[in-house]
């Protein structure tokens, strides 16, 4: 697939990957619109995976963002498949998600046609030379999630321990 890839101008393959990501999410949201309008196991499995804390997050980011929330999450690793899914069990209108779906797709595809792939091949081609970023990323989100954690709790790293009396 490289090598198809490798031989297609840059347009083309911006359209590509808008291609795959119009009709990967198009299933995802199909699939939670069906799983909340029917009354089998999958609502059950559909309403227990909303507890989670990516879809409580994308929860949140659709109620603040509302529709443009669609065209943000493609800009994020981890959240995408949880604000489409959320956009769906919520019953975001199709006339105001379809057009930001596309907008979304679109940035996908730019960015997957360019840079993206370009990464995903230095990987898996020579992975030592990728490996040093990849440890970065993983790096800062462990640092973003301890931090997360330490607000939750009301703790802060610079307050003292409290006197025993």
């Amino acid at each position: 697939m490289q090598a198809w890839l490798e031989t297609l101008p840059l347009g083309a393959g911006i359209l590509f990957f808008w291609a795959v990501a119009i009709v990967r999410t198009t299933l995802v949201f199909g699939l939670g619109r069906a799983a909340t309008t029917t009354g089998s196991r999958r609502s059950d499995r559909v309403r227990g995976l909303m507890g989670t804390a990516v879809y409580r997050r994308a929860q949140r980011l659709v109620n603040r963002w509302g529709v443009l929330a669609v065209p943000a999450c493609f800009l994020t690793v981890g959240l995408q498949t949880a604000v489409i899914l959320t956009t769906a069990v919520t019953g975001m209108p199709l006339r105001r998600w379809i057009p930001a779906m596309l907008v979304g797709t679109l940035i996908w595809g730019v960015v997957y046609g360019t840079v993206g792939m370009a990464v995903v091949w230095a990987w898996l081609e020579q992975p030592w030379a990728v490996a040093p970023v990849v440890v970065g990323v993983l790096l800062v989100v462990l640092g973003r999630s301890v931090r997360a954690r330490r607000r939750a709790r009301g703790e802060r790293r610079d307050e003292t321990l409290p006197i025993s009396r």
